[in-house]
């Protein structure tokens, strides 16, 4: 990889591969409204509209994204948390499209991952846990490119504990379905991940117990870095493994950094991880909480979404094979 440059303003060069992207990092609609924004607009300014955090992501199919939000429950129960994306194809850049699908038992709370079932229009839209608060659940539901719909829900707490998980795959086996995930570990350079079985008919998740777990550890120069080891996972049809982590200093206004790496394979019915990972893409001054695959004519390319608080989210390719 090369290192990134902060160019003028906000925008941001995202290197992976040698390959530098230089791109506005502010796209339009979904904003977040605040006192600070009321008493700028007095004085002749007024808040730019900005695309909400990327917590979660997953190709759907052609140019198109599912999305979700981090919203909570409480003081947020007005904010989208589930979402459609489409690339863009002009200087109007991306297409945003709020759903609103109803969630049993209420609505959902910390949406930090969206895991596509590999060969089906199934996702899985999964709560962080929220650490420890008790919102633990992971909904079943169906995708199309233009609604999702939520067909059942199973928690966290029926196979195992969680505090904040932010970074969750589903992968295809011989064997059926593999669920993996991985708490973020706020602060510490080392994480687990963890993987059990998933159905479909009848959902459930784990139900033979949680099948296995490996340590994954940032190398010394990237735990220098990132204080988040792992926020984000996809999973390609090969069984590559990439994940995501990132810095946060605990301001909403950062500054952030990220990279994505790849950290190994499923193999076996398993996780295997390597010794170390491979840094796919550096990605200076953006804070990326989700990653996703998308293939075309035997292409692999690499999404990135970030989730930069104060300052709103952003979608970005990072090409992977030549």
């Amino acid at each position: 990889p090369v290192s990134n440059q902060i160019c003028a303003g906000v925008r941001v060069f995202l290197v992976a591969a040698g390959v530098a992207v230089c791109a506005a990092s502010v796209w339009a609609d979904g904003g977040r409204g605040g006192s600070g924004g009321r008493e700028a607009k007095a004085k002749g300014f007024r808040p730019v509209q900005k695309l909400l955090d990327l917590s979660g992501l997953d190709w759907m199919g052609g140019n198109t994204f599912l999305a979700v939000h981090d919203a909570k429950v409480d003081g947020e129960a007005g904010r989208v948390r589930v979402s459609l994306l489409r690339l863009p194809t002009s200087l109007d850049g991306l297409q945003w499209k709020p759903l609103r699908p109803r969630f049993p038992g209420g609505l959902s709370n910390d949406l930090e991952s969206v895991s596509r079932v590999p060969g089906t229009r199934n996702v899985l839209l999964v709560e962080s846990g929220d650490d420890g608060s008790g919102f633990d659940r992971i909904y079943l539901a169906r995708a199309s490119r233009r609604r999702v719909w939520i067909r059942d829900v199973v928690e966290w707490s029926s196979f195992t504990q969680v505090e904040n998980v932010e970074g969750t795959a589903v992968a295809r086996t011989e064997g059926g379905y593999l669920f993996i995930w991985a708490e973020r570990e706020d602060g510490s350079d080392t994480t687990l991940v963890r993987w059990t079985d998933l159905s479909l008919a009848p959902f459930a998740i784990g139900a033979s117990g949680v099948a296995g777990s490996a340590s994954f550890s940032l190398p010394e120069d990237l735990a220098e870095l990132y204080n988040r080891p792992l926020v984000g996972i996809d999973v390609d049809k090969s069984g590559e493994i990439f994940s995501v982590t990132a810095y946060d200093p605990g301001s909403d206004g950062g500054p952030y950094r990220s990279a994505v790496l790849a950290i190994g394979d499923v193999m076996g019915g398993g996780v295997v991880l390597d010794a170390e990972p491979t840094v796919v893409g550096i990605l200076d001054g953006l804070k990326v909480e989700s990653v996703a695959l998308r293939t075309r004519g035997g292409t692999r390319e690499l999404f990135v979404g970030t989730d930069d608080e104060n300052y709103g989210g952003t979608l970005r390719p990072l090409p992977l094979d030549p």
